[in-house]
């Protein structure tokens, strides 16, 4: 199959399966449809058990809920009046939108797509993108509002990922995996100062304490991550330069797709192999968390 969907209950794939003899729709003696999800859990439905729909001669359909990100298959097995076994599969995605950095519909502007023909390739390409700039980078540019804990070395200051604003911070004092100290927001100051001060806004990668608070140093048998943050993680908004060179990439991978063995062309001294694009590098630097030094 070539339909796309999301992991969520309320998602459903609707499989239909026609049984035909020479070409002519025909009800099998007996139907069942055999479902296996992206953790190998297999759930076989029956048409004697009511829990598939005759919608015509020979023609069936089961609904399945999406509740799993990944690759799921199904076999339908008819047997007796129209003995036959039809298996394939279809893709469920975890992604949501605000995960991506080049969009799906952004990138079939760029390579001048305009049919849905090659949505599940297109979607594949942008996803892709998007996690191994993340990798590159060593750090995500999307906004999630989560809970996290960290360790410092300095009672003073605490680095911490990419961060956007503070809901709450709390420290585990007694080591106990318990974060029964509160601090107030004037215990603790957001670094660097004034993040908004350049060309982009930039998040906040520290804190430093400030009140009547240190963050507790960890040492011998002690529990990791004693300090916990409540917060929105990220950036306030994704770079340009990052967005750029997430549909550069995503649109030289799509093109990939079509060069057998990676081979762009052919040159005076034989196949020219296609190569990471240099602008994306380029365009990525800036942002890399522990930059590479090219010779």
């Amino acid at each position: 199959m070539a339909e796309l969907f999301y992991a969520n209950t309320a998602e459903l794939a609707t499989l239909t399966n026609t049984f035909a003899v020479s070409g002519t729709p025909t009800d099998p003696t007996t139907i069942s449809l055999v479902i296996t999800d992206p953790t190998g859990t297999a759930t076989t439905y029956t048409y004697a058990a009511a829990q598939i729909t005759r919608s015509g001669t020979g023609v069936y359909t089961k609904d399945i809920p999406c509740s799993a990100a990944g690759v799921w298959t199904y076999v339908w097995i008819g047997t007796g009046a129209a003995s036959d076994v039809t298996a394939g599969t279809w893709t469920v995605q975890s992604t949501s939108l605000n995960r991506l950095y080049c969009t799906p519909e952004e990138l079939k502007s760029r390579v001048g797509i305009a049919d849905s023909i090659s949505d599940l390739e297109i979607l594949g390409a942008v996803i892709t993108v998007s996690r191994w700039i993340e990798d590159h980078c060593e750090r995500t540019f999307h906004q999630t509002a989560v809970t996290r804990t960290f360790d410092s070395c300095d009672a003073y200051l605490l680095a911490v990922d990419d961060l956007v604003s503070v809901t709450s911070v709390a420290t585990d004092t007694s080591r106990d995996g318990t974060f029964a100290t509160t601090w107030t927001a004037t215990d603790y100051q957001l670094l660097p100062l004034n993040p908004a001060a350049g060309s982009e806004t930039r998040p906040y990668t520290s804190l430093r304490s400030v009140g009547n608070h240190t963050f507790p140093l960890r040492s011998g048998t002690d529990r990791e991550g004693l300090t916990q943050i409540v917060g929105v993680f990220g950036w306030a908004v994704v770079p340009a330069a990052v967005r750029q060179a997430a549909a550069i990439w995503a649109t030289d991978l799509l093109k990939l797709s079509g060069m057998a063995f990676g081979i762009a062309g052919y040159g005076e001294y034989g196949p020219v192999r296609a190569r990471p694009n240099p602008i994306v590098d380029a365009l990525l630097a800036p942002y890399r968390r522990h930059p590479v030094k090219v010779a």
